[in-house]
């Protein structure tokens, strides 16, 4: 019921986006109409200028949060279970690391990675990884210890154990804590296409605004937030599969 009345509410305003552009109640020069937008949308499409955009920051956006993953799911196991010393010195430094704003560091990662696709895909990664690694190393710290000493009895250890019992247990409470900080970082990405790349949605809404092209302007905007929406849906849905499962292995 809920999904039907966000879609009866998503078509009411593009109705009345439509209206106020053909009544004149918006002015079309800086807000065009909705169909206009379409009509954009559709032209781009034909000269293969649309998919190529989505595909940039897409690609940035995942390649950047699987490295995130990768390096703090296997980090975040050791600091909790074999380094909890090194832990304890170290986790005060990451925790001011990770509060300093990703859009803050943006200057520094183009100076020093240039305006390629490393420095994009490192802003990603840097507003992922202490979340991720901080959620894996409190899920690990806080794991059934009953659970984990029956793997023992059957020779479980190691890497293994992390990968066989405690991520699987742990999965939804790593991923309630990646996930806000992928939406930012979608945010982040959005901004420093802007700034300094040749494609992506980030550079066609800045290049269309450069260029006064409204409403390919407007089509990019569309895409960004329905990209948003679709990351979001996506992730929701998986920590909805992950507490599912959960549930199902301790019955």
């Amino acid at each position: 019921m809920k999904k039907f009345v966000g879609f009866i509410f998503v078509i009411l305003f593009f109705g009345f986006w439509e209206l106020a552009a053909s009544q004149n109640w918006i002015d079309t020069q800086f807000v065009p109409a909705f169909s206009t937008v379409i009509k954009e949308m559709a032209k781009m499409i034909q000269l293969n200028m649309f998919w190529e955009h989505i595909y940039y920051s897409v690609f940035r956006l995942a390649l950047g949060i699987v490295i995130a993953v990768l390096v703090a799911l296997p980090l975040g196991f050791i600091l909790a279970t074999k380094l909890p010393k090194v832990a304890g010195f170290v986790t005060p430094f990451l925790t001011n690391l990770s509060l300093i704003n990703a859009f803050t560091l943006m200057p520094i990662f183009i100076i020093l990675f240039k305006t390629g696709e490393t420095s994009k895909i490192v802003i990603i990664f840097w507003c992922v990884v202490f979340p991720a690694l901080f959620s894996t190393m409190i899920s690990v710290t806080n794991f059934d210890p009953i659970l984990i000493k029956a793997a023992k009895a059957m020779g479980t250890n190691g890497i293994k154990m992390f990968f066989a019992v405690i991520l699987p247990g742990c999965f939804g409470r790593i991923l309630t804590g990646i996930k806000t900080s992928v939406t930012f970082g979608f945010t982040v990405l959005i901004a420093v296409e802007e700034l300094g790349a040749d494609s992506g949605l980030g550079w066609l809404v800045h290049n269309a605004e450069k260029n006064y092209n409204i409403p390919r302007m407007y089509v990019g905007i569309l895409l960004i937030a329905i990209i948003g929406i679709i990351v979001a849906t996506l992730l929701d849905k998986l920590q909805e599969w992950s507490v599912r499962w959960e549930s199902k292995e301790v019955m």
